[in-house]
């Protein structure tokens, strides 16, 4: 949602979708053609409530990945981010093959 939601509404968006098998997990990654996210800001992202932008400009609580980082831990799982400014962001998450 958030590939549709922070990007450049001139311009169609771009999303790619992958899993990797890495031995004991599985890595998934969405990348997107967003606005990007600058690197000193990649924890807050994960925050609860926690925002980059003003709600005037992008509507939303600031709850959506905070909720898939808590659901991801309490699998045993990870979420992280890649981005580059105004280029796009990549995020990855993994989770156990077994529980």
């Amino acid at each position: 949602m958030n590939a549709l939601k922070y990007r450049n509404p001139e311009v169609a968006p771009v999303v790619e979708i992958k899993v990797a098998d890495k031995g004991n997990e599985w890595l998934f990654s969405f990348s997107d053609d967003d606005i990007g996210i600058e690197e000193q800001f990649f924890s807050k992202i994960l925050v609860l409530f926690k925002r980059l932008q003003n709600r005037d400009e992008y509507p939303g609580t600031g709850i959506g990945l905070a909720i898939c980082k808590k659901i991801l831990e309490s699998h045993s799982g990870r979420i992280w981010v890649e981005s580059v400014p105004e280029t796009g962001s990549t995020f990855y998450f993994t989770l156990r093959k077994r529980w």
